[in-house]
C-alpha cells in the first residue's frame, strides 16, 4: 500500500497493510521547516505516513461591521482593546498582556491565550448574539485565493509522495499559530470564557442554541470552501471544548451533537470523511459522539484523557465504523517520559487499538519540546511502531 491507501483505510474504519503512524502535531519539527514540503519531506525520511495540510482560510468580520484595537497601561499591565461596531450594536473586549502575549502584530480573537487573559469578554451571550454574526462574516476572495495556492501545494506533494491531504485546522506556515479553523463550541470560550457558558447551558439552553447555531452556519460555509476549492480528503473539526469538562451529558446531546451530525452530513455528501478532535473526558458522551456520524475521533489519550478506557473506545468505535488517531500522551509520555515508557505505551496503543484496523498511532495532542529527551523519545517512538505495526 501507498501511505494514502494505509491511511485512507485506517480512517475509512478498514485494515490496512500495518497500522499506520502520523503525528496529529509536530510543533518542534514543523519549527525547524521553512516549507510544508520540507515538513513533509523530514516526516517521510522518518518514516512516517505524513499527511500534507491543505492551508488555512482566514476568517475575516462582516463587510458592515468594523473593528478597532488599541492598547492602554493599568496598575503596571498592558491591556489590548478590541472594539467591533456592528449594525445592531458594538462589541468590547478587554485582555491584559502576558507571557508576552498578545503582542500588536498577533491580538487574534479565536485564540486559547485569550481564555486566562480576559478582563472582559468580546460576547456576552445573553446580550450579543444580535451582533454576533458580524463576528463570523463571508470570507473573502483573497482568503480563498490564498488557500487555492497553498491547495495546490498540497497537490503537488500527494501526488510526489502518495500521502493524505487533510484540511480544516492547520496552517502550512511554521511561524503561524491559529486556534480557529473548522470549528464549534470551542469559539466560545475564546469569545465568551465558559463559565457564563457552561451556566447557561443548564439555565438558559435557547441562549446557547442560538450561540451555537450562528457558529454552525459559519462553519457549514468554512466547510463548504474546503470542500470547493481543495482536494483535503479527511475535513478535521475542533472539538477540545465540546467535552463533559464544559457540558452536561445532557447538554451536549441536546444542544452540540445535533450541530456537529449536520456538518458531517454536509461532508459525506461530498463523498469525504470527518475527523473530531476531543481528547479528554469524553466517555460520558463518546455514544452521542459517534451517533453523529462523525468519521475519525482524533486526540485519544490514555495518560491525560481523565478516565479513558482504550478497549472501551475501540469496541464502540469499532462497531460504529469510527476510526480512531492516535493512542499514546505526547506531553506525558514523549516529552517527559522514559524510552522504557514510550515502547510499553506505543506497544499498548498498537495492541489495544491496532487490531481489526480503524486506527491510526500519534502523540496526543503534539510534540512540542525541542529537546534531546522529546527526539529521543520521538524516534523511539518510530522504532518502536516500525517493530510492530505488523502485529494482528
Amino acid at each position: 500500500m501507498t501511505s494514502r491507501e494505509r491511511m485512507l483505510a485506517a480512517i475509512t474504519g478498514k485494515e490496512a497493510d500495518v497500522v499506520p503512524c502520523a503525528f496529529m502535531l509536530f510543533s518542534n519539527l514543523r519549527s525547524r521547516c521553512q516549507t510544508e514540503a520540507e515538513f513533509v519531506g523530514q516526516q517521510l525520511a522518518m518514516g512516517l505516513d505524513a499527511c500534507t495540510h491543505v492551508g488555512y482560510l482566514e476568517p475575516s468580520l462582516h463587510p458592515d461591521a468594523t473593528e478597532k484595537t488599541w492598547t492602554s497601561q493599568e496598575g503596571g499591565d498592558t491591556l489590548f482593546h478590541r472594539r467591533i461596531d456592528t449594525p445592531k450594536g458594538t462589541l468590547t473586549q478587554v485582555v491584559v498582556q502576558s507571557g508576552g502575549w498578545p503582542t500588536i502584530d498577533n491580538f487574534h480573537p479565536f485564540s486559547d491565550y485569550i481564555v486566562p487573559r480576559a478582563r472582559e469578554v468580546l460576547v456576552k451571550p445573553e446580550e450579543d448574539l444580535e451582533k454576533l454574526p458580524y463576528v463570523f462574516g463571508p470570507f473573502q476572495d483573497e482568503s480563498i485565493r490564498r488557500l487555492k495556492e497553498t491547495a495546490e501545494v498540497s497537490r503537488r506533494l500527494a501526488s510526489e509522495h502518495k500521502i493524505l491531504q487533510v484540511g480544516g485546522w492547520n496552517s502550512q506556515k511554521s511561524a503561524v499559530r491559529h486556534d480557529d479553523g473548522v470549528m464549534g463550541a470551542d469559539a466560545m470560550a475564546w469569545l465568551s470564557g465558559y463559565l457564563d457558558v457552561m451556566i447557561l447551558s443548564i439555565t438558559r439552553p435557547d441562549v446557547i442554541r442560538e450561540y451555537l447555531r450562528i457558529i454552525h452556519e459559519w462553519n457549514l460555509r468554512n466547510i463548504q470552501v474546503y470542500l470547493d476549492v481543495t482536494d483535503a480528503e479527511l475535513i478535521v473539526r475542533r472539538g477540545w471544548y465540546e467535552t463533559t469538562e464544559f457540558w452536561t451529558p445532557a447538554a451536549y446531546r441536546d444542544l452540540v451533537a445535533p450541530f456537529l451530525k449536520k456538518e458531517a452530513e454536509l461532508v459525506h455528501q461530498a463523498g469525504k470523511r470527518l475527523g473530531l478532535i476531543v481528547t479528554s473526558a469524553f466517555m460520558p458522551i463518546l455514544d452521542d459522539i459517534l451517533a453523529t456520524g462523525v468519521d475519525v475521533l482524533i486526540g485519544l489519550d490514555p495518560q491525560q484523557g481523565k478516565g479513558t478506557d482504550l478497549a472501551q473506545v475501540k469496541a464502540k468505535c469499532q462497531a460504529a465504523n469510527c476510526a480512531i488517531w492516535g493512542g499514546v500522551s505526547g506531553a506525558m509520555i514523549v516529552e517527559q517520559g522514559t524510552a522504557e515508557d514510550t515502547e510499553k505505551a506505543v506497544i499498548e496503543a498498537l495492541r489495544t487499538l491496532g487490531k481489526g484496523g480503524g486506527f491510526v498511532l500519534s502523540p496526543v495532542d503534539n510534540v512540542r519540546d525541542d529537546t534531546p529527551k522529546a527526539w529521543d523519545n520521538t524516534r523511539k517512538f518510530i522504532e518502536v511502531w516500525q517493530q510492530h505495526r505488523a502485529e494482528r
